[in-house]
């Protein structure tokens, strides 16, 4: 790991400290983190990683938020992150689970410019992260290895992460999707398209956020494409 990055964070060292206490995290993860927050801070600069108006809570709208994922699949070593973006949940799952044989997070971005940046993030964070710069649908249908849990913040509606997911998690994935305010209305439309029996966990970084948890995806037999839908909106 890079020892060279200067700390640029614009967190505070109290916010940081108040975001690892609601997910605590080894000395060696948190160096790991410290090194992947100051490279996006960096690279923020020049390539829109996260809404700059969240960077004075960094470690708390992304990094803990990012982090309480693993509590509800403590045993989940393979993981797939769609639509990686600047690397949320992605690469900090990635940076926790740097000292677990076996573990490796599939970072799935399309975005030539954010691959880059995940590229880095994980050389730098010694990571055991691997980079797929393709579209989602072309991920998995190639994927061919069973994934433990299938992620997604920030990327698409409901119904439209859901038709992502299938494949993988029909396969025995669990889908851990991060939402905002609007998740009542999302799960709602969601079952125009599909079957489904989530389960909605608070986020243990306050707020509006939720989590839906998802074991099993059933289409509906007239549900409709919500992908196409949603790709030509």
């Amino acid at each position: 790991m890079s020892a060279t990055l200067q700390n640029h964070s614009p967190c505070s060292a109290t916010e940081k400290a108040a975001a690892l206490a609601l997910t605590p995290v080894s000395r060696q993860t948190e160096a790991r983190l410290d090194a992947y927050v100051d490279l996006l801070v960096q690279w923020q600069t020049k390539t829109n990683l996260v809404a700059p108006s969240t960077l004075p809570r960094l470690w708390t709208r992304h990094i803990a938020d990012s982090l309480q994922l693993l509590a509800l699949a403590p045993q989940a070593k393979r993981w797939a992150d769609l639509g990686s973006g600047g690397g949320f949940p992605g690469v900090v799952l990635a940076c926790a689970l740097a000292g677990v044989e076996g573990a490796r997070i599939d970072l799935v971005e399309r975005n030539a410019k954010k691959a880059a940046f995940l590229r880095e993030a994980v050389r730098i964070t010694a990571s055991p992260a691997v980079i797929h710069p393709m579209d989602i649908g072309d991920y998995v249908d190639r994927s061919e290895d069973r994934i433990d849990c299938v992620t997604a913040r920030a990327l698409a509606p409901l119904q439209v992460l859901l038709g992502f997911a299938e494949p993988l998690v029909n396969k025995g994935a669990k889908a851990l999707f991060l939402k905002g305010q609007d998740v009542e209305a999302e799960l709602t439309e969601a079952t125009r398209y599909w079957i489904i029996e989530p389960r909605i966990h608070p986020s243990r970084t306050g707020g509006q956020g939720r989590i839906v948890e998802i074991d099993h995806i059933e289409r509906r037999a007239r549900g409709g494409d919500a992908k196409q839908a949603w790709r030509g909106s």
